[in-house]
């Protein structure tokens, strides 16, 4: 019985050391966030095997060109011989106009090997075309992607630093709250305190808590759509290791107007209407020339052998090469109408991208207009917590001496915790303008 309670305190001892370990911590920066999406986010994964798929198509088009070569075999057993049918004088039956003669043997071996080469198909060369552009757009679209991926990790990651300091901030808030909760009840029952301080006190405490609750509830929720779209594992914990301040080069990137061109050439939402206007003139184009002649060079080779014993002692065989020529003379306005859905469909893409190339220039000097604005209000967030805090220290100091009320007290307290979330605000608010500001300009793709 004692060696059973020692095997049982035995088991809940290591259950007690294997548990916490099934919540593995990762220590996450921004930029491993960001590596850890492009590797393991299953969206992107996706993505990228449609530009494969893309890729196929194009190997596709182009086999259309190649020459091709195609063997067949067979084997027949006839249990009554074929017949030909000819003329009865042929066989010395002059009263019979028409009889049939059984030829050939029981057993029938035929071997076919034929070739064939397109030697003029614009069709299918303008196809081939039409597939590299279409290539092309997918590898557009994969930047693309890669731009919308780095725009969400990148503002999900920012939004729970956000979060994480504004809990630490109310932490703090509801600390020193707590402790003027405290004092006000000790000098209530002193009869020293007012009872409105103190239910001034216990309310604020009360928020406080109502707060962090909210606040933990949104963090965690936030790690969890982080954990998601960067493919961690559910018992994974992330740790944020980055912080919200922001770096010398966003406080004096300076202007950086980019012209159309350059824009148009970062921007891959831009490239990509710009390759659906090339694929729409390609496919056009390729339609035009299903009216044209194409010309196929062809081979053959074959042997045949018949017997009634299954000794094939004799093989005969037979071989040709030629060309065949198709000339489309009337195909049912068939050519014409898929012409003019291709007119219509090249109009819609280059009205696309006179628009899009419009909002882009706009994008772009908008999000640098919020960038600068963004980085004033920083300065004067800086400034009031700096003066906040100086306030808070110099009405702590009246207080303890006696010369301040508890109301003077908590309100310097309240305004120091504002201007602190101001702050974090404003920190976050530049950092997520800059995002903007680099996806405007097609910075995020690479």
């Amino acid at each position: 019985m004692k060696k059973y309670n020692r095997s049982l305190i035995a088991a809940i001892a290591m259950l007690g050391i294997v548990l916490p370990a099934t919540a593995q911590e990762v220590h996450l920066s921004l930029s491993e966030a960001l590596t850890m999406a492009k590797a393991k986010n299953k969206a992107m994964q996706v993505q990228l095997l449609e530009e494969k798929v893309s890729k196929m198509e194009t190997l596709e088009s182009r086999s259309d060109l190649l020459p091709t070569l195609s063997a067949q075999g067979s084997y027949a057993h006839y249990f009554e011989r074929q017949v030909i049918f000819m003329p009865g004088a042929f066989v010395g039956d002059e009263n019979t106009p028409v009889v049939d003669v059984a030829v050939g043997g029981k057993n029938a071996v035929n071997g076919y090997l034929a070739f064939q080469q397109p030697l003029l198909s614009e069709s299918a060369r303008r196809q081939v075309k039409t597939a590299t552009l279409g290539e092309a757009f997918q590898a557009q679209e994969t930047r693309a992607f890669r731009a919308r991926l780095t725009a969400e990790v990148t503002t999900t990651y920012l939004r729970a630093l956000l979060l994480s300091e504004s809990l630490k901030l109310n932490q703090q808030s509801l600390e020193r709250n707590v402790r003027s909760l405290e004092d006000s009840q000790s000098l209530l029952s002193q009869g020293k305190g007012l009872k409105v301080d103190t239910l001034r006190s216990f309310i604020a405490v009360e928020n406080l808590r109502s707060s962090i609750s909210y606040l933990q509830n949104q963090y965690e929720t936030t790690l969890l759509h982080l954990a998601r779209i960067i493919g961690l594992e559910s018992a994974e914990t992330i740790v944020l290791i980055d912080n919200l301040e922001i770096d010398e080069g966003i406080m004096i990137f300076g202007s950086t107007a980019a012209g159309e061109a350059e824009i148009a050439a970062n921007r891959p939402d831009l490239q990509q209407i710009r390759l659906r206007v090339e694929i729409g003139e390609s496919m056009m184009s390729q339609t035009k020339a299903q009216k044209l002649p194409t010309i196929t060079m062809m081979g053959a080779y074959q042997l045949q052998a018949q017997s009634f014993d299954l000794s094939f002692s004799r093989w005969p065989g037979t071989s040709f090469l030629g060309i065949q020529a198709y000339v489309p003379i009337f195909s049912g306005n068939k050519i014409n109408s898929r012409l003019g859905k291709a007119s219509v469909m090249l109009q819609q893409s280059e009205l696309a991208l006179q628009d899009l190339s419009q909002k882009a220039a706009i994008e772009v000097q908008s999000h640098e207009n919020d960038l600068r604005e963004g980085l004033r209000r920083l300065e004067i967030h800086d400034n009031t917590v700096e003066a906040a805090k100086v306030n808070f220290a110099m009405v702590n100091e009246r207080f303890q001496s006696g010369l301040s009320s508890r109301l003077e007290l908590t309100d310097a307290e309240l305004a120091l915790t504002e201007s602190r979330m101001n702050q974090l605000q404003a920190f976050y608010k530049v950092r997520i303008a800059k995002l903007e500001y680099d996806q405007a300009l097609g910075l995020l793709s690479e």
